[in-house]
């Protein structure tokens, strides 16, 4: 059988005390207590979301798109030698030096 408990969220100091009520010591009140019903219940169902809504723009002449993050830089250097590319990045202003195929000119 379920037992019902009280949140007694009065108390001074730190925190809230929970303690049970017993039947035969319920207080007797004119307004009902607030209760919170916990499991058990039928699942809420998540509204269905489609595929996030990505645009992707045409970028500028110099300019790449991070693979991994989208985040879009302005190519500094280019060493195709060594297959690197230096790129300042436009959100954070840092640039850095990253392999070649993890940027896309789409």
């Amino acid at each position: 059988m379920a037992r019902t408990y009280r949140l007694d969220h009065f108390t001074k100091g730190t925190g809230a005390s929970v303690t049970p009520l017993d039947d035969e010591a319920q207080p007797k009140r004119d307004e009902p207590l607030k209760t919170v019903r916990l499991g058990g219940g039928a699942p809420v169902k998540p509204k269905k979301q489609g595929p996030p809504q990505v645009t992707k723009t045409a970028l500028p002449p110099g300019h790449v798109r991070k693979k991994s993050t989208g985040e879009i830089g302005k190519v500094q250097a280019l060493d195709p030698k060594s297959g690197m590319v230096t790129v300042r990045w436009l959100r954070g202003g840092q640039t850095s030096t990253v392999p070649l195929d993890s940027v896309t000119r789409r």
